[in-house]
């Protein structure tokens, strides 16, 4: 088949970190208009390879052809003003500006006469962008009063309004919902049909095979295959990233243990019961119970309020109503420290502002969750704490040059896997889990299962808020769907499916219900 000139070549690029290897020898081509999937554990050098095309760092060793030229991206300006955009997985905003000046941060602000900016021209500006990719948010709003959705798709506009001739998306979908996910192939459809090159950086392998023409993938940090996508199948892809198979268990495998176990099974107690909780205007009259041994879902799209209810039994928020018991108990801390000291942990979202301070080191980051335990007279026991943190770093497979090495320095997967390792080392009785394999690699994810599965089977109770519909399937015992801060519909995780979930999520879970929904769903009272 006849290949036009590329708009991208790399010849044997790589980079070192340390004297440790990143990329070695990396070669492959882009050509106007072609999706390309870029797949890969974490650590496999994907992030290194998009900072590299975007400025960020410069290779050590090959060559970089930019439209058949020799090029090399001095810093991220560089690049975006030769063609390339790059939506990067981990968001980089001004929280305390608003949504307009961050959209046209970096570009010529539009001015007065007397040089001032013309705040009404820049909020228009704004404002026609964000129209142009379909999203209803106000440019004068504050960003941080945005969700984690909403910032990653002012982030897609910023870059689909630059001309650009390649556009970069480092795990472009890991925060969206299925119907913003739908929303945002529908631009790249366009993007593509204007001619602009895509390279997707994925961790979903479904949306690999639904939107790419080629698939690349690498691993420890080379170039180890590369095919066409109607050629790509899932266990080619996940045996090529990983090198060797990866078991992942299915809710069959999941019920039919849970069988075997029969009577050996602990008594389900209530770890914990909620009634009437509200927190105008972020959720309302939201009960529940999670028993111990369980792992209990909680699904609905952004906005549904499921982080908000996470936050608030996790007691970061003030002024919520309603009853609240822990193993039987009153329920109602003060503060975060309070519910850790009654056996909660909470693990957020958004690991590298809410959950790390990045440039501690692995020790210090893990340790934090068990101090208290290696402590005596308020004098910290340094060879219990290093003991414990190694025992951890191998329980969780976490991949580090020792413990003594930065958080900020481990992939994305190892950062996620040290932040579960921190909290259940402390034995919690109840633990919270917010998108925890947002962003991480299948093997990985496999992995922090397995983690969770083990949880329920110790007899700790679990609340898995997920996006990712599979995952909610996989894991959860029963699922819970919010919708507009209500509790929506209860399912039981053996028998519901992905439509359920939607269509209680969007508002469509109404009688008479289709023959094959009904039975599945949970009268709540």
């Amino acid at each position: 088949m006849h290949r036009r000139m590329p708009l991208l070549e790399l010849k044997s690029v790589s980079k070192s970190f340390g004297g440790t290897p990143a990329l070695r020898g990396v070669s492959f081509c882009i050509e106007a208009g072609e999706r390309i999937g870029l797949i890969g554990e974490n650590g496999a050098g994907k992030s290194t390879l998009i900072k590299i095309l975007s400025g960020v760092h410069e290779a050590d060793g090959g060559e970089l052809l930019w439209e058949n030229k020799s090029a090399r991206f001095a810093h991220p300006l560089e690049a975006i003003r030769g063609g390339i955009s790059t939506i990067h997985q981990e968001l980089a905003y001004f929280e305390k500006l608003t949504v307009a000046e961050n959209l046209l941060m970096g570009e010529g602000w539009p001015r007065l006469r007397w040089g001032g900016t013309n705040w009404r021209r820049l909020n228009e500006v704004a404002r026609e962008r964000l129209e142009a990719c379909e999203l209803d948010l106000d440019p004068e709003i504050p960003f941080h009063r945005l969700s984690a959705a909403q910032r990653q798709e002012v982030a897609i506009a910023r870059a689909l309004a630059r001309e650009a001739k390649l556009v970069i998306l480092d795990e472009p979908s890991a925060s969206l919902t299925e119907p913003e996910v739908e929303r945002l192939f529908a631009h790249l459809e366009r993007l593509r049909a204007r001619g602009v090159a895509l390279l997707y950086v994925s961790h979903r392998l479904d949306e690999i095979l639904k939107l790419t023409d080629r698939v690349m993938v690498l691993r420890d940090g080379a170039l180890v295959a590369e095919y066409p996508t109607p050629e790509a199948q899932v266990n080619r892809m996940v045996r090529d990233m990983v090198g060797r198979e990866i078991r992942i268990a299915r809710r069959e495998e999941r019920k039919e243990s849970a069988m075997e176990e029969g009577s050996s099974a602990p008594v389900r107690t209530a770890v914990l019961r909620l009634e009437q909780l509200s927190l105008e205007p972020l959720f309302r009259d939201i009960s529940f119970t999670v028993h111990a041994g369980e792992v209990v879902g909680l699904g609905g799209l952004i906005g549904a309020g499921r982080s908000e209810l996470a936050r608030a039994i996790f007691s970061l928020y003030g002024g919520v109503r309603g009853k609240m018991e822990l193993a039987g108990k009153p329920y109602s801390p003060r503060h975060a420290s309070d519910a850790r000291k009654r056996g909660v942990v909470y693990v957020p979202e958004e690991r590298k502002r809410q959950g790390f301070v990045l440039e501690h080191s692995l020790r210090e980051g893990i340790g934090i969750g068990f101090l208290q335990s290696v402590a005596r007279l308020g004098m910290i026991g340094g060879k219990k704490e290093r003991s414990r943190t190694a025992a951890a770093i191998s329980r969780f497979m976490i991949q580090a040059s020792g413990m003594n090495q930065a958080v900020g320095a481990l992939s994305g997967g190892n950062q996620q896997k040290a932040l579960l390792a921190r909290w259940l080392e402390a034995e919690p009785q109840l633990v919270i889990l917010d998108e925890p394999t947002r962003g991480v690699d299948v093997g990985a994810k496999a992995q922090i299962h397995e983690v969770i599965r083990e949880l329920a089977r110790k007899g700790k109770g679990v609340l898995l808020i997920s996006s990712d519909l599979p995952e909610l399937l996989t894991v959860s015992d029963r699922i819970l769907v919010l919708r507009e801060g209500c509790l929506a519909a209860e399912l039981d995780g053996n028998t519901a499916t992905q439509e359920q979930v939607l269509l209680a999520a969007s508002g469509l879970w109404c009688e008479p219900f289709p023959k094959d929904l009904q039975g599945s769903r949970t009268a709540l009272s």
